[in-house]
C-alpha cells in the first residue's frame, strides 16, 4: 500500500446514483460484483472516498491520512482508553473472557496498528505541515499512511503471546471458561477448533438456559464474534506491506516541543506495557469491571484452570478409551507396548 490515492473501477459519483434510484434488493444484487476484491463495503466506500477528494485538489487543500488497525490510547485521554469492542479490543475481551478459543491468523505476519492518540496526533501534525507556514509543493494530493511499518515491528504471534501475558495478570472477573486460546494458520483446522470450542459450547449452555426457563444469548453471541472475525482474519492471514515515507518525514520535521505535545513516535511504546494498558482499560471502560476486583477475579482464573486441566484430562482419556475400545490395532499396539515395558530392567526390578 503505498502512499498514492488508487484508481477505483468505478466513479464514485456513478456509485452515488445508482444508489438514489436502485431499490435495496437490486443494490444487493449488484454488491458482489463491485466489491470484488474488497474484504467488505467498508473498505470499498474508502476507496471510493479517496478517489472523491482526490479530484478536487488542488482547488481544495486537501490531505488523505489512512491510520492502520487503530487500537486503544496509550496516553491520552488514559492508558487503554476504549470506547468500542472493533478490531484487537474485541479479540482480547472475547479470549479474555474464555469465549474466543480460536482465530485464523499466520503468527508469522506483522501487525500493522496505532494506538488512537498517536493516530489524532498525526492528524493534527500532517495539515500543519502540509498547508503551514511551509507548504509542501506537492503535485498530486499528499497521502500519508499512520502506520509503525518498519519502525516498530511487531508480529500477530507476538501479540498473541503478550495478551496471554496481560490477560492472566490482568484477568477479567467474569469469565466463560479458562483463556486459554490460541491463533492457527490452517483454515480446516481452525474451522474444527471452532465448531468445538465455539458453537458446541454455546449450543450446550443455551440449551440448559433453554431447560432451565432462562434467556438464551450465547448462539448470538457467537454469531457477532464469527462475524466480527471473520472481517478481522482477512488482515490478518495476509502479509501487508504499508509504505509511509511521507508520514516519517513530516514526523522527523516537527521539533522537539511539537514531538512532546503530539507524539507519534512507535519506538517509544514498551510493547507488553502497552497492552497490559490495553487489557485493564478494556476492563474499565468496555466491561465496566472496577480495578478493586482484580484479586477475585485472579482466584476465579486459578479455579478455571484447574477445571480445564481437569476437562482436557478427562477428554484425552475418554476419547484413547474409545479408541482401544472400538480397534483391534489400536489395542494390539497398547499390549505391544505394555510386553517391551515389563522387559525393561527398571520395570522387573519394580516387580
Amino acid at each position: 500500500m503505498e502512499e498514492r490515492v488508487y484508481e477505483t473501477p468505478v466513479k464514485p459519483e456513478d456509485i452515488m446514483r445508482i444508489c438514489q434510484w436502485m431499490d435495496e434488493k437490486s443494490m444487493e444484487a449488484i454488491t458482489p460484483k463491485l466489491l470484488d476484491v474488497h474484504p467488505n463495503a467498508y473498505t470499498y466506500t474508502k476507496r471510493l472516498a479517496e478517489k472523491l477528494v482526490a479530484d478536487y485538489y488542488p482547488e481544495i487543500p486537501i490531505l488523505i491520512a489512512r491510520p492502520s488497525i487503530v487500537t486503544p490510547a496509550y496516553k491520552e485521554p488514559f492508558p487503554g482508553w476504549v470506547d468500542n469492542l472493533n478490531g484487537p479490543v474485541g479479540l482480547i475481551v472475547g479470549g479474555g473472557k474464555g469465549v474466543i478459543r480460536s482465530m485464523h491468523c499466520n503468527s508469522e505476519y506483522h501487525a500493522e496498528v496505532i494506538p488512537v492518540d498517536l493516530a489524532i496526533n498525526g492528524l493534527v501534525a500532517l495539515p500543519w505541515r502540509t498547508f503551514g507556514p511551509q507548504p509542501l509543493d506537492i503535485p498530486t494530493v499528499p497521502v500519508f499512511n499512520l502506520t509503525q511499518s518498519g519502525l516498530k515491528p511487531v508480529t500477530w504471534g507476538d501479540i498473541v503471546n503478550m495478551g496471554k501475558i496481560a490477560t492472566y495478570k490482568n484477568p477479567f472477573s467474569v469469565m466463560l471458561w479458562y483463556p486459554n486460546g490460541d491463533i492457527r494458520s490452517n483454515k480446516m483446522v481452525h474451522n474444527l477448533c471452532v465448531i468445538f470450542y465455539h458453537w458446541l459450547p454455546a449450543i450446550l449452555i443455551d440449551f440448559m438456559l433453554f431447560i432451565t426457563g432462562n434467556k438464551r444469548f450465547m448462539i448470538n453471541v457467537q454469531r457477532r464474534i464469527h462475524d466480527g472475525l471473520e472481517v478481522l482474519q482477512y488482515f490478518t492471514t495476509r502479509e501487508w506491506s504499508f509504505k509511509n515515507e511521507n508520514f516519517i518525514a513530516v514526523r522527523d520535521s516537527m521539533n522537539d516541543l511539537d514531538k512532546s505535545i503530539f507524539p507519534i513516535q512507535f519506538e517509544i511504546i514498551d510493547c507488553l506495557d502497552y497492552i497490559n494498558t490495553c487489557v485493564l482499560g478494556a476492563r474499565q471502560y468496555m466491561m465496566k469491571e472496577d480495578p478493586s476486583t482484580l484479586p477475585k477475579a485472579r482466584r476465579l482464573l486459578r479455579i478455571l484452570y484447574a477445571l480445564d486441566c481437569v476437562a482436557s484430562f478427562s477428554f484425552y482419556a475418554l476419547f484413547a478409551w474409545l479408541l482401544v475400545s472400538c480397534s483391534d490395532t489400536a489395542r494390539f499396539v497398547l499390549d505391544s507396548a505394555t510386553e517391551v515395558l515389563t522387559t525393561l530392567p527398571f520395570v522387573r526390578s519394580l516387580k
